[in-house]
């Protein structure tokens, strides 16, 4: 099993993410190593699509199953968490 840890800065200019991409298993388990306050959102992982684990909820089967995959998925979900920090509103 090996990993590799990113930074990532959304399209806002001021939320910040780290995550840790691990490869298992023929995909990639993305690890939400830091992101910024939900400001009083529900933290519910339904609502946030993180595990309580801080792994990114992807829907079984899937998994990214490249590191190219996997920091797109990354960078889509910080997209969305802010989304959701701002707004209230989730998706799926």
């Amino acid at each position: 099993m090996s990993s590799i840890s990113k930074r990532y800065r959304a399209k806002d200019g001021t939320s910040d993410f780290g995550f840790r991409f691990v490869e298992q298993d023929g995909h990639y388990d993305v690890v939400c190593t830091d992101r910024p306050s939900l400001r009083g959102r529900d933290s519910d992982g339904r609502k946030t699509h993180l595990h309580r684990d801080n792994r990114v909820c992807f829907v079984e089967g899937q998994e990214p199953r490249s590191l190219s995959e996997a920091l797109e998925r990354a960078r889509q979900w910080a997209e969305y968490l802010c989304r959701y920090i701002d707004s209230g509103e989730t998706e799926g």
